[in-house]
């Protein structure tokens, strides 16, 4: 029988118990300055000369004696003789042990090729670097367990440093799971999926500073699981398995650990995140990582990180914190804590947050996310307007230069936001689909910087209206379906399925009424309420074979190979405040819809007219 229930554990005791079960004497290892970024030292480490080596010159001018410019003044001032009296030094050159100062060039007037006068007095060592004046033989110039930036290798070599002692860096098995998934590089069958989190655990690894081990996927059976991590426990310091750790008929991973070794907790009181197993074995830990995307990657980042920086000896990383105003509300659970995907922009004047898809296995929100809203186990939900505190994933310079737009949804606005940086270098675009009436009431709230609209009707007071283009929009057919759609009766024929706009959407509701105009009342397709506000991903069922029939742009239809017939042509527009649009933020956005990268991804695509692009309307 398999348990089918898993623990509740808060996350911070859960990582207590997995510290202070594991005990690291990483051996120590030598390696060349010129190779040390990144690593951390084992113990300090000591200037082996002086920096510089000897006095030098500190500027450009003349190596002089001071006692020979003593009562210099533009009355009198002194003459020199090259050779005799001075010599001419560069910046860095030894200084002759005859000389103990520089004179600027600057303060320097020659009178002839053979001498020179000086107006003003110099003190002893004036402009010269002393010997050890920058490290000193015998110093310690880094500490034990620093990890090595590109500034401490120049310090390392000109204090004579060239092997440094390092403490070894932990190898890390990683260990993907699933009858299913198959490597990068290999080719896909049908029913496989790609195995995708182990390349993400190894870069996260190496910004760690550990030594990934790919160590294949291993399918969904037990009793080659159990060789493979006994094998990855005897080759590595720390072993990762992901997926199988919840509670499935194919989770094979506790019963694993628990025979291998001790299973110290499974489960933590996380949403994503759960169903983590976390174990030692022959000393070593093993941690079971969920296979969803976004619950693996903030296991790594809860618990693998940290066991990496007990290695090396050190402190936890500080989490960046920023203030911002909630475009809506945002539902959490009683009884675990809520890790919440938050999209973040800077408008007017304020940080401004609002929640992206939610779903363990939703990747692209982790891409998209600007920062992580924690909601504590006890509280059930913010509301929109209040102010939370988010844990940042993206500097708060990139987010300052983010500008989201809120609206429908159309292939051509993708575009918009990819070529942004290539237009704006650092500017970057966010969307959130919505309706017009919805977008209109976050717009007015300052909670965006503009609104996509596809109706065009009058332009409030204090905003401006500008056209991205005109789209084709049609009926969307997938190839298994013998008669195309060319109308809204087709429709209703038996057996096709249909994907839906949300309701409110202005294109749902003029579906409707060209179904009523046909004498149609009250009759809608099967599949009326199944609905997608992304036009690509209604595409991508279709494309399936998972619907049959969609309205949408022509755009996707053609990237598709799907059938398209021609419904209607509706305007693309942007709808901006004035206040955003004579701004940074609005040059921003008119110059990436001026742009020519921005105009070539619209012929590509196809489907609209580019006549009025930019174009005030």
């Amino acid at each position: 029988m398999r348990n089918t229930r898993l623990d509740s554990i808060p996350r911070d005791e859960a990582l207590h118990q997995l510290l202070t079960a594991v005990d690291f004497h990483p051996e120590k290892e030598e390696v060349s300055v010129s190779n040390a970024c990144g690593r951390v030292t084992s113990h300090p480490v000591i200037a082996e000369r002086s920096m510089p080596p000897h006095a030098s010159a500190a500027m450009d001018g003349i190596a002089v004696q001071a006692e020979m410019l003593q009562g210099a003044s533009l009355e009198k001032p002194v003459l020199l003789r090259e050779g005799r009296d001075f010599i001419y030094i560069n910046t860095g050159d030894l200084l002759p042990s005859a000389f103990d100062s520089v004179v600027m060039i600057e303060k320097v007037k020659v009178v002839d090729k053979d001498r020179v006068q000086v107006d003003e007095p110099v003190n002893p060592w004036k402009h010269v670097r002393q010997p050890g004046e920058d490290v000193a033989e015998g110093e310690v110039i880094l500490s034990a367990r620093h990890t090595i930036r590109p500034v401490d290798q120049g310090v390392l070599l000109a204090a004579g440093v060239e092997q440094v002692s390092v403490l070894r860096r932990p190898r890390v098995g990683i260990l993907p799971t699933g009858s299913e998934m198959v490597p990068p590089g290999l080719p896909l069958e049908r029913g496989q999926l790609r195995e995708f989190n182990g390349t993400v655990f190894k870069s996260l690894l190496e910004e760690c500073g550990a030594e990934p081990d790919y160590r294949g996927v291993v399918p969904d059976r037990k009793e080659i699981l159990s060789q493979e991590i006994s094998r990855a426990v005897d080759m590595c310091d720390m072993v990762v398995v992901n997926a199988g750790s919840s509670a499935g008929s194919r989770d094979f991973t506790p019963k694993v650990l628990q025979d291998l070794g001790d299973v110290l907790l499974h489960g933590v009181a996380t949403r994503p995140g759960k169903p983590v197993v976390i174990a030692v074995v022959k000393g070593k830990p093993v941690l079971g990582l969920p296979g969803y995307p976004v619950s693996a990657y903030l296991s790594f980042d809860w618990f693998v990180r940290p066991l990496i920086q007990k290695w090396y000896g050190l402190g936890r990383d500080s989490v960046h914190v920023v203030s911002a105003r909630l475009n809506q509300d945002v539902q959490g659970k009683m009884g675990a804590e809520d890790f919440i995907r938050m999209q973040t922009a800077y408008v007017n004047g304020e940080y401004v947050a609002s929640p992206l898809p939610g779903g363990a296995g939703v990747t692209m929100s982790v891409v998209r996310a600007a920062s992580w809203l924690r909601i504590p186990q006890d509280v059930q939900r913010y509301h929109a307007g209040e102010r939370v505190t988010l844990e940042l994933v993206k500097p708060l310079e990139a987010i300052r230069k983010t500008l989201l737009l809120a609206g429908c949804d159309d292939p051509l606005l993708d575009w918009l936001g990819a070529e942004a940086s290539t237009c704006c270098p650092g500017w970057s675009i966010q969307r959130e689909v919505m309706e017009e009436e919805e977008g209109w009431k976050r717009l007015r709230n300052g909670g965006c910087h503009a609104l996509v609209v596809y109706r065009r009707a009058g332009t409030p007071d204090g905003f401006v209206r500008i056209c991205i283009a005109e789209r084709d929009m049609g009926w969307i057919t997938g190839s298994t379906v013998s008669k195309p759609v060319t109308c809204a009766a087709d429709l209703l024929r038996p057996g096709l399925r249909f994907i839906n706009l949300p309701p409110g959407s202005g294109i749902r509701e003029r579906i409707k009424r060209m179904l009523e105009a046909k004498q149609n009342v009250g009759s809608v397709p099967n599949g009326w309420e199944r609905v997608e506000t992304s036009h690509w991903k209604a595409a991508a069922s279709l494309s399936e074979g998972t619907a049959d029939v969609m309205v949408g742009p022509y755009s996707v239809a053609k990237h598709y190979g799907l059938i398209w017939r021609p419904a209607w042509v509706e305007p693309l527009d942007l709808i901006v405040p004035v206040t955003v649009w004579e701004e940074t933020a609005g040059n921003t956005l008119k110059k990436i819809l001026l742009s020519q990268a921005f105009r070539s991804a619209a012929q590509r695509l196809g489907g609209y007219n580019l006549s009025q692009m930019g174009q005030l309307v």
